[in-house]
């Protein structure tokens, strides 16, 4: 990957603070709100094992988001585009005294040179759409979504079971390792 300058620097940035806010829009009180018969330690362990989620989620994703660019060198592009804007401010024919033929030669290859990126990203992207169909069509059958929900139930069963275990058995509660639910 490039380094983070310029355009690209600027569309990462953008990225990340949009995967954040969404992934935060969830707040503490909306938890407590949801789960309103869990004892206020309850909550707040359900609420830190929510937070080690969304960090590792939003980790992820970024990630993700940063291969993506790579595979299809969205930083190259990007460049590309930036070096091009820089050059069009910049008075070609004072400061290269070339002909009008050679301008329009090298304008003519680079814009055929542009075109086949263009046309290389466009395939790369259609069949990266083409994958997100046929991963969102089971999602929109509702075939993934009972899968989910049983494994999200069983955590938090798991998670209260031991909480009322730890009221009964203090012993029992000491050797669970929350750390493992709340880093």
């Amino acid at each position: 990957m490039a380094a983070a300058a310029g355009s690209y620097g600027k569309l990462d940035k953008s990225f990340k603070l949009a995967a954040r806010s969404i992934l935060t829009a969830f707040s503490r009180e909306d938890l407590n709100n949801a789960f309103p018969s869990f004892t206020d330690a309850e909550r707040e362990r359900l609420y830190q094992m929510f937070i080690y989620v969304i960090k590792s989620l939003h980790g992820n994703i970024v990630e993700e988001f940063r291969n993506l660019c790579d595979e299809i060198e969205i930083a190259t592009a990007l460049d590309k585009v930036d070096q091009f804007a820089e050059e069009q401010t910049l008075d070609v024919l004072s400061s290269d005294k070339t002909s009008i033929e050679d301008i329009k030669e090298r304008i003519s290859k680079e814009k055929k040179d542009e075109i086949e990126l263009l046309k290389g990203l466009l395939e790369k992207t259609q069949e990266r759409n083409n994958a997100m169909k046929a991963r969102i069509e089971p999602l929109k059958q509702g075939e993934d979504f009972n899968d989910t929900r049983d494994v999200l139930t069983k955590v938090l069963l798991q998670v209260y079971v031991s909480v009322v275990l730890s009221s009964y058995y203090p012993s029992y509660f000491h050797s669970i390792s929350w750390d493992l639910f709340c880093s």
